[in-house]
């Protein structure tokens, strides 16, 4: 009796996405390449390109993903918090995503290509969103910039070496999340506290 084979299953973009994210998650984001992608899809590889126009093109999609995760988490986690228990949930958020979905959340990391609408809004969205938890902290013009910049080099930074296993002292890795979190509130009230002062003093030093 002849065996019969097995009915390839439909692949569109949404389930190329999946399955890209899903390896990439296992096994690193510089390790993905459409072969591997198509024998996890079932298909052949050249049927892939009828969806995507090669590994870039899948990595963008990723990185759209990511950053789409990125904001929803970190929205998610602040919503119905403030000032310090907001920034604290960002945090945290970050550090959820990158160890839940790693491939994923590397990803979402390269600068957009300037003429990529579609990325660069993304990417903005989770700068409005994190702008948005700080605007309680009085920060001026340049001052978000920087405010925005250490919060993320932070989150980043350790869960970056989280991930990659360099944290290896017995010390508790959450604690010094907790640690890291509290240098930077601590400095960002320090920061508040300053530019009230001046206000009440009228700018005078």
């Amino acid at each position: 009796m002849a065996i019969k084979a097995k009915p390839r299953m439909r692949v569109d973009q949404e389930r190329l996405v999946e399955a890209a994210a899903d390896l990439v998650n296992r096994n690193g984001l510089d390790n993905l390449s459409m072969n591997e992608l198509a024998l996890a899809l079932g298909v052949r590889t050249p049927s892939l390109y009828s969806h995507v126009e090669g590994l870039d093109d899948v990595r963008r999609l990723l990185a759209l993903r990511g950053l789409e995760n990125l904001d929803r988490y970190i929205a998610r986690a602040a919503l119905g918090k403030s000032s310090d228990a907001a920034v604290r949930a960002i945090f945290l958020a970050f550090r959820e995503l990158a160890l839940a979905s790693p491939g994923v959340y590397a990803a979402a990391l390269p600068t957009a290509p300037r003429g990529d609408r579609e990325w660069n809004a993304a990417k903005d969205q989770v700068t409005k969103t994190i702008l948005t938890v700080l605007s309680g902290y009085g920060l001026e013009g340049d001052e978000e910039i920087h405010v925005l910049r250490g919060l993320r080099s932070i989150a980043h930074g350790f869960v970056s070496l989280e991930t990659s296993g360099a944290l290896k002292n017995p010390v508790d890795r959450d604690e010094s999340y907790e640690w890291l979190i509290g240098a930077f509130l601590t400095s960002l009230n320090e920061l508040k506290k300053s530019k009230r002062k001046t206000r009440k003093g009228g700018g005078k030093s």
